[in-house]
């Protein structure tokens, strides 16, 4: 089955529902940390189904792999966020355990979609190269 919207990626499902949750977690947050620490896990988090969609909707491999990379990064980013949270006390350990566990998830999805895309590329330019090793061939 071809898949053919970017709500259909278990990944971006993830990641989506990750990103909700972050937004009502930190509203929890002390007031001062309205928009540093707080706003900061707001937009990674809400950057990495963005990504994802973006990337999803792009034609060509090279451009698809920049926004998940984009998307992993910014995952990185919100797990290093978590941990500030966690050694700040806005979030117990629990809390903490349970968010990591998803961002892992989150992780490892993006990492084989974009190893499908690198195979895939690949998979392409072997072709392209064996018919052009074909037409001299014949020629």
């Amino acid at each position: 089955m071809k898949l053919t919207r970017f709500e259909d990626l278990k990944v971006w499902q993830l990641a989506h529902h990750l990103s909700m949750d972050v937004a009502k977690l930190v509203k929890s947050f002390p007031r001062e940390e309205k928009y540093d620490l707080a706003g900061q896990m707001r937009r990674s988090a809400r950057s990495i189904p963005s990504d994802i969609s973006e990337g999803f909707g792009r034609f060509h491999f090279n451009d698809k792999l920049t926004f998940y990379e984009r998307a992993r990064s910014s995952l990185g980013e919100l797990r290093n966020h978590f941990i500030e949270a966690l050694g700040n006390s806005y979030l117990g350990e629990r809390d903490y355990k349970d968010y990591s566990r998803r961002m892992t998830e989150i992780g490892y999805l993006l990492n084989r979609m974009m190893a499908n895309v690198q195979t895939a590329r690949a998979n392409y330019e072997n072709q392209r190269k064996s018919k052009r090793l074909y037409s001299i061939a014949k020629q």
